[in-house]
């Protein structure tokens, strides 16, 4: 790839974990070729704060090694997408806090000269969550964090509205999170819905999409640069995986 090639960073939870390929795929079908993908990501990830999914903890996004990594390669025309904001509600940081944590993203995005995408919260699907449910789901999802539902729905609207205001204030793209992508779980995109999701976050971007991007078989191993599992350090080079057509993957 040429210092041309499209250089794609994204941020974020579960959601972006469950859907990087084809948030990879949308953005390849936008450019109507290879890109360079640079992802922060990981089930349960925090934008501040280490954190753990079953015997897998990473650093936050805020303290990884993207940045450096940004810094590093030579300049690139850059679009991004942060997405699940709200993840870090319910491990108990305050909407002020998060927001202290993805202006930072941003604004080191934006000094790269990159534009990008920031999304909502699924402020919809969980409004509608009776307080029988949402103590259902709090145990299966997040089932050692302390939360209460109206408290979690205040810091919910309030950092709704931070993310519309840091959208607004950096010249990014804000994109409302539809209640029709969310099945039974209130904070995953359905399965069915993921596809239609991240075209629609990557047209954030502007009109320059291509149609369908072609197939392209994946090698190597999706992993990160650095992680701890059961408490040994495990990390790959990066980048870890490409796409036949050029594509690669760096994981942080």
């Amino acid at each position: 790839m040429t210092s041309q090639t499209p250089r794609v960073v994204l941020l974020g939870a579960s959601n972006l974990a469950q859907g990087l390929e084809l948030a990879v795929d949308a953005a390849r079908a936008h450019f109507g070729g290879p890109v360079e993908v640079l992802a922060a990501l990981g089930r349960g990830r925090s934008y501040g704060m280490r954190s753990r999914f079953l015997v897998r903890s990473l650093s936050g996004i805020d303290s990884c090694g993207l940045w450096r990594e940004l810094e590093r390669r030579p300049s690139a025309p850059t679009w991004f997408v942060a997405t699940d904001l709200g993840n870090d509600l319910a491990f108990g940081a305050r909407a002020e806090v998060v927001e202290t944590w993805v202006e930072r993203a941003v604004a080191r995005l934006r000094a790269c000269g990159a534009r990008g995408v920031l999304t909502g919260l699924p402020l919809a699907r969980l409004e509608r969550l009776s307080a029988r449910e949402f103590e259902l789901y709090k145990r299966v999802l997040f089932p050692f964090q302390r939360m209460e539902r109206e408290a979690l729905l205040v810091e919910a609207r309030e950092l709704e509205r931070r993310s519309r205001g840091l959208a607004e204030k950096h010249g990014l793209a804000h994109i409302a999170l539809e209640e029709r992508w969310y099945g039974v779980d209130p904070i995953h995109f359905a399965r069915g819905a993921r596809p239609e999701v991240w075209r629609r976050l990557i047209s954030g971007w502007g009109a320059t999409s291509r149609g369908l991007a072609p197939a392209s078989r994946r090698s190597g191993w999706l992993w990160y640069e650095a992680s701890h599992v059961a408490g040994l350090a495990l990390g790959r080079a990066q980048p870890c995986a490409r796409l036949e057509d050029g594509t690669t993957f760096s994981l942080y």
